[in-house]
């Protein structure tokens, strides 16, 4: 592998046998490879699967581990997605050709500021209403710090911020998206396109019923006024990283079920 000056070439992508990328701002080139050994053995399977599955719950959950992880991922060198599949491959696990992800231990952020325990979560249909503890045990956290709270919906690839509300408040109140179109037509295109193998297959449910994981992180009130940032702004500034962000770890709040008439 060797280094690129952007003086000599500016463009990314294969050129004959070689193939230019960039990685954390600096431009890079390798050989092209012409061959690879693919005797789909059992163990090649089984990391193609996991592997699969966590670089696609990893682009779901991306608003969230950007806001999460950017700083440590940043601190290690790595990408947030690279992060996340460092912190969590323990949450995937392959049997009998199929993937399965254990949602509420998946690590969403890592910081030093204090974490909120959630005491009561009731739900009406897709309006939800949360309480928490307000209580500070640790030096790193304060009344002002902001919670905020992502609907994540797996099977229908949606990662939604749905509330975001200062420690003090102690609850807060809000509504999930509407997603029965969504599903529905989910289950007819799964039900007409299925595959007798189906070796990178997630354990979601094939029927109608919408489950909404909930997860939360903290973040320091002086930091929460940087905004994740817009698709415009990516585009503008693809090497930003929002480094500044002190958070807490991630909270898994719990999963709503609720179904397709909703």
């Amino acid at each position: 592998m060797a280094k690129v000056k952007p003086s000599i070439i500016e463009q990314t992508g294969t050129i004959g046998d070689r193939v230019y990328y960039t990685r954390f701002g600096k431009l890079f080139s390798r050989n092209k490879a012409t061959s690879f050994n693919d005797n789909k053995s059992e163990s090649q399977l089984r990391q193609r699967a996991l592997f699969k599955a966590i670089q696609h719950t990893s682009s779901i959950l991306g608003s969230v581990i950007q806001r999460g992880l950017a700083k440590v991922a940043h601190a290690h060198g790595h990408v947030e997605n690279n992060e996340f599949a460092s912190i969590n491959k323990q949450c995937f696990t392959y049997t009998d050709g199929t993937v399965h992800i254990d949602y509420p231990r998946l690590i969403l952020s890592t910081g030093p500021i204090a974490r909120v325990d959630f005491t009561n979560c009731h739900a009406d249909g897709l309006h939800v209403e949360l309480q928490f503890e307000t209580y500070i045990g640790a030096n790193h956290a304060n009344l002002d710090d902001v919670v905020f709270i992502y609907a994540v919906e797996f099977r229908v690839e949606v990662c939604q911020l749905v509330a975001c509300v200062e420690r003090r408040a102690a609850c807060v109140a809000f509504d999930l998206p509407d997603l029965s179109e969504e599903i529905e037509s989910k289950c007819k295109n799964e039900s007409r396109g299925k595959q007798a193998n189906q070796t990178n297959a997630f354990t979601h449910s094939h029927d109608n019923t919408i489950n909404y994981h909930l997860y939360a992180i903290v973040e320091a009130a002086n930091t929460a006024c940087v905004s994740t940032l817009s698709p415009d702004e990516k585009k503008a500034d693809k090497n930003h990283r929002n480094i500044n962000r002190r958070v807490s770890p991630s909270i898994f709040i719990g999963t709503i079920t609720v179904g397709s008439d909703n």
